[in-house]
């Protein structure tokens, strides 16, 4: 009997003439219709995800910075970044973005490594820890700067200038690209800008920019720097004798 009144009613509200579901949404049970949302949401809801927060997908630098560093306000060397005017509040989307701390040991030829990594117990210091891009916006090496001796040094060496993303960023307030000269004067500056590590290596990428600086005698120092070899030009021997 209950089993014949479920088939008989199973939907009260039906028999009264409401909309069923099936006709509030046309070909949605049918069997060839897609249920998935459509390329244009999954690309949205694509872009808003960040699977690195879950640690997939990260770069080995990226997984450095978020093994073995901490935010710097909840840093009792807070205080020093602040006094000597580091005060970053860029925002680029990117997790890892914001200024970290680290204990870290300064190697030869501007290098470090993470003291956790190492194991080192001697010679550790705090520094500040933050993402070193290329042109791209692509995490290429990471870069340490320490408050209290001034220290700096990068991971892999692989960078030979801090802020290379700024090159091809929108110039407001300078037509060129400024130049700081030190690794502190570019923190101050909200890592806007750029320094040049690797002079040698940076020539190439800043020949044909136009160089902004805060002073005469920094800025001759970094023409000398960026100076782009005398190409050497030979004869070949048989024009050579033909021309004497």
């Amino acid at each position: 009997m209950l089993a014949h009144e479920m088939e008989r009613g199973a939907n009260p509200r039906d028999a009264e003439g409401d909309p069923q579901i099936s006709d509030m949404l046309p070909g949605a049970f049918d069997d060839n219709t897609v249920t998935a949302p459509s390329e244009l949401i999954q690309e949205e809801l694509a872009e808003e995800i960040d699977f690195r927060l879950a640690g997939i997908g990260m770069s080995a630098c990226e997984c450095a910075l978020n093994e073995f560093s901490w935010p710097a306000v909840l840093h009792p060397i807070w205080p020093t970044i602040y006094r000597l005017g580091i005060c970053d509040d860029r925002a680029s989307g990117r997790f890892l973005d914001a200024l970290q701390v680290a204990d870290v040991i300064f190697l030869e030829g501007e290098r470090f490594d993470f003291a956790a990594e190492v194991g080192a117990l001697r010679g550790t210091v705090a520094a500040i820890a933050f993402p070193v891009l290329d042109e791209f916006g692509e995490i290429i090496d990471v870069g340490a700067f320490c408050p209290e001796s001034g220290m700096f040094g990068l991971l892999r060496g692989a960078a030979c200038l801090l802020g290379a993303e700024n090159i091809h960023a929108p110039r407001i307030e300078h037509d060129g690209v400024r130049v700081h000269p030190d690794a502190l004067a570019w923190l101050r500056a909200g890592r806007t800008g750029v320094y040049v590590v690797d002079p040698q290596r940076a020539r190439w990428r800043l020949a044909e920019e136009r160089l902004i600086v805060d002073n005469l005698a920094f800025g001759r120092r970094l023409r000398d720097a960026l100076r782009l070899p005398v190409p050497s030009v030979f004869v070949l021997a048989h024009e050579a004798r033909r021309a004497a």
